[in-house]
């Protein structure tokens, strides 16, 4: 190649097969220099999830794992409050159930069957529980785009987060396990 091609020429491989000449330059991503990552870094300069949340500097790269840190715990404390929601609305249908139970069947026997949970889909308390989700669902893929920055800072400042989050509202938890986490 002559030395008057553009810069495209330059950073193009020559396909001896075909002998056409591959245009794609030699960077990841393919965004006209702008590849994201895809190795753990340590990098101050960071964009995080929004092209106007970056960072330039260690005091705002700080900053904003300071706030991942504290938009994990929180979440951890959302689902601990969907979950108690969750619970109070099940003990209400069965104690309601079980007293229609004992009406139907006279004061003196005892229920012959156990109360079963029963809702609509429709219902108020079903309702709130999806947007709930939905909101649960929303942050949960957020936190997970932010981990995908691969910068070490930002990773340990949400892992630290939902642990610290788990400490405080996971031994209230009715449930060993959430089964609705979709990214975890």
């Amino acid at each position: 190649m002559d030395a008057h091609h553009n810069h495209g020429m330059e950073t193009a491989a020559h396909n001896h097969d075909t002998g056409a000449a591959d245009m794609q330059p030699h960077h990841c991503g393919g965004d006209g220099g702008h590849g994201h990552a895809m190795v753990f870094h340590t990098s101050v300069h960071q964009e995080i999830l929004f092209s106007g949340w970056v960072t330039s500097s260690a005091l705002e790269l700080f900053g904003s794992a300071v706030a991942i840190f504290v938009a994990s715990v929180l979440y951890e404390g959302f689902k601990y409050y969907r979950d108690v929601l969750y619970e109070k609305a099940a003990e209400v249908t069965r104690d309601s159930q079980v007293n229609i139970a004992k009406n139907e069947s006279g004061q003196n026997r005892p229920c012959a069957r156990p109360a079963a949970s029963k809702s609509s889909m429709c219902s108020t308390q079903h309702i709130i529980q999806t947007c709930l989700y939905f909101v649960q669902a929303t942050v949960s893929y957020l936190l997970m785009l932010i981990f995908m920055t691969y910068n070490v800072w930002l990773c340990l400042a949400l892992v630290l987060g939902l642990a610290v989050g788990f400490f405080f509202f996971g031994w209230k938890r009715s449930t060993a396990r959430d089964t609705s986490e979709c990214c975890m």
